[in-house]
């Protein structure tokens, strides 16, 4: 991983999290445990802290910027941007940006290819889409019907995965 501090702030990454070598950090950047992040992702912070809680997982590509902060077990998929509060058990689809300001409630999917606009406030248990995304319906997660908006559906997967990676060595830290 690439790792450059700037004024003054350098990132830091808990040790239980897989980092890919091309990934960059910036800044005031910090990443919590059992956190994946995968190739080509770039988080920067050069304007305001980011935060990642832990069991979160970002997929190839991502960029994270200007007051993001993510709690726990968060799925983002591949080529997303981030500008956002996003919460718990959340899934957010490919290719999908949050601009800044955006606050995305615990328990929501946002599908992909959507745009949530700046300052636009999620509620809770949500499945939104569009440009600009809108609250498409509520998510039941007791709903069998639901399995594919919810997050855990994802992230033990993804927990395998990076697993799996780290005990073939892949991107081991030296």
């Amino acid at each position: 991983m690439l790792i450059y501090p700037y004024k003054g702030k350098s990132p830091k990454v808990a040790a239980s999290a897989l980092v890919a070598d091309n990934v960059t950090l910036i800044g005031d950047v910090e990443i919590g445990e059992e956190c994946s992040i995968w190739p080509g992702v770039v988080i920067r912070s050069d304007t305001t802290p980011i935060r990642i809680g832990n069991n979160v997982h970002i997929e190839e590509n991502s960029v994270l910027h200007t007051s993001t902060h993510i709690e726990d077990n968060v799925m983002i998929g591949h080529s997303c941007t981030i500008e956002a509060f996003i919460g718990h058990d959340t899934l957010i689809g490919n290719t999908a940006a949050l601009m800044p300001l955006s606050r995305i409630g615990a328990g929501c999917a946002v599908a992909a290819g959507s745009v949530v606009l700046e300052q636009v406030e999620i509620p809770e248990y949500c499945f939104v889409m569009g440009t600009p995304a809108k609250v498409h319906s509520k998510i039941d997660p007791a709903d069998p019907a639901h399995m594919m908006r919810l997050c855990s559906t994802y992230i033990p997967t993804m927990r395998e995965l990076a697993d799996d990676y780290r005990r073939q060595g892949i991107w081991a830290r030296s």
